[in-house]
């Protein structure tokens, strides 16, 4: 088990540091609006990596929750219809990894999504799914809310595809545009309750360390 979780962290981490870069062309012009400029519609550096706001959560404590869900959890088969992800995963059918964790870890559920070439980590609330893209797409792409992928399932907001050229960002002399991936255009109250809400959760959770192997349920450490 510490192996296969061990495995996880070293290919979600290779993803972070490789990125995916895809060229503008290769997105369906169809699907959401195109924009230029990742300074503008994702200002914030963190980490390496871009958001629209303050990052929320921290990625160890994602990355850890993501593990128990992905290692543990109930494991779906889906259509990735609907989801703004990748255009690799897009329209494919995609895994989906589901765990509620015990009341004293917070009693959230949390699914891990995985795919060609992204993964994904979602919190359930109210009927909805906060989705944090943990890789794929980008070198943009990361743990933590919000940057580029990052929405909320069942609370649609307009999604613009950021495209970026490469000198501008950082990334050296290129005369190619990538996408930066898709970056959803929210309410601040809804960036801000949303995201301190899966915080919370993750924190809450990522205290959850020891297997039951009897039950197979988590507890708290």
């Amino acid at each position: 088990m510490r192996s296969n979780f061990t495995q996880l962290i070293t290919s979600v981490s290779l993803v972070l540091a490789m990125g995916l870069t895809l060229p503008a062309t290769a997105l369906a012009a169809s699907s959401v609006n195109m924009v230029y400029g990742a300074h503008n519609y994702l200002p914030v550096r963190s980490e390496g990596h871009r958001f629209t706001s303050t990052p929320y959560g921290e990625t160890a404590a994602i990355l850890n929750v993501a593990g128990k869900a992905r290692y543990h959890g109930v494991k779906h088969t889906i259509s990735s219809r609907g989801l703004h992800i990748p255009n690799k995963s897009e329209n494919r059918v995609i895994d989906r990894y589901d765990l509620t964790f015990p009341v004293a870890c917070g009693g959230q559920t949390f699914s891990y999504y995985e795919g060609k070439d992204f993964s994904a980590l979602g919190y359930h609330t109210n009927g909805k799914v906060v989705f944090d893209l943990l890789s794929g797409g980008s070198p943009y792409s990361a743990p933590r809310l919000w940057g580029p992928y990052d929405q909320v399932l069942n609370d649609p907001s307009p999604m613009h595809v950021v495209i970026s050229n490469g000198e501008d960002d950082g990334y050296g002399l290129t005369n190619t545009s990538f996408v930066v991936g898709a970056v959803a255009e929210m309410p601040q109250p809804k960036v801000s309750n949303y995201g301190s809400a899966y915080s919370a959760s993750i924190y809450a959770a990522d205290s959850c360390t020891t297997l039951d192997s009897a039950g197979n349920t988590l507890v708290q450490n």
